[in-house]
């Protein structure tokens, strides 16, 4: 069932797949942003770099994978300590990476130093998203703490995109949740119990998610999301007089 479910990763039948039906196509908007060397923090699979490829020059994954084949990075390293020197990269993109780290505001701080003048962060975070990654999962963020957080480091905000609206929060994520916690259930290890009973909801897993994020295609909300995407452009700042 394990491998069942990586086979299905990439299609509705993935109980939160429709994180990546958002995230996918906000990344192609992005694209045309990314430029020169391109820093992929917490890259994981690298299921974002076919999209860069062709808009930069060089792509460069970093992680610290935890789990063996979890993780493809070029550079082994910390968020929160960027093994790249000052004024070296000129797109960063870290794809829900922040709510994992114990600071963002170091990590923040750490981008703002690598990257150059004018450089682009590309970035997308939760906000009612279940937790996942235990224990390893610290953040929620709404527009303005994102304001907030960027401004302080010296970024611009240039674009900033909801993750879709109530019907995906509510149909696409909770209900779908539920349903798939109660036919795949945790044992004692922490680890889900794969069944018959998968195989029957994983249908209507499908079918919730799909429904939820076309609906919100016609009925839009701002006040209910799955999360945020930012394109935001650090600028130098004269120093005060």
């Amino acid at each position: 069932m394990v491998s069942l479910k990586k086979h299905l990763a990439n299609s509705w039948l993935f109980p939160r797949y429709i994180g990546i039906a958002y995230i996918e196509p906000a990344m192609r908007r992005a694209q045309p942003y990314a430029r020169g060397i391109m820093l992929d923090v917490g890259c994981g699979t690298r299921r974002y770099e076919a999209i860069f490829r062709n808009s930069v020059d060089e792509y460069i994954g970093l992680d610290w994978p935890e789990i063996e084949n979890r993780a493809y990075p070029d550079v082994v390293g910390d968020a929160l300590c960027i093994p790249f020197m000052t004024g070296s990269i000129d797109t960063v993109l870290a794809t829900e990476l922040m709510e994992h780290l114990p600071s963002p505001q170091i990590f923040l701080a750490e981008v703002a130093r690598v990257i150059r003048n004018n450089g682009v962060l590309i970035l997308s975070v939760p906000f009612m998203e279940p937790l996942h990654e235990e224990p390893r999962d610290y953040y929620r963020f709404t527009p303005y703490s994102l304001r907030v957080l960027l401004d302080q480091n010296g970024f611009s905000i240039r674009q900033l995109w909801n993750k879709g609206g109530w019907w995906s929060v509510v149909l696409g994520s909770f209900v779908n949740q539920a349903i798939y916690n109660w036919a795949s259930s945790l044992d004692e290890s922490g680890h889900r119990r794969y069944g018959i009973l998968t195989l029957i909801a994983l249908p209507v897993c499908a079918i919730l998610q799909w429904l939820g994020y076309h609906l919100d295609r016609v009925f839009h909300s701002r006040k209910y999301t799955l999360g945020y995407t930012v394109i935001a452009v650090r600028e130098l700042r004269p120093s005060p007089k």
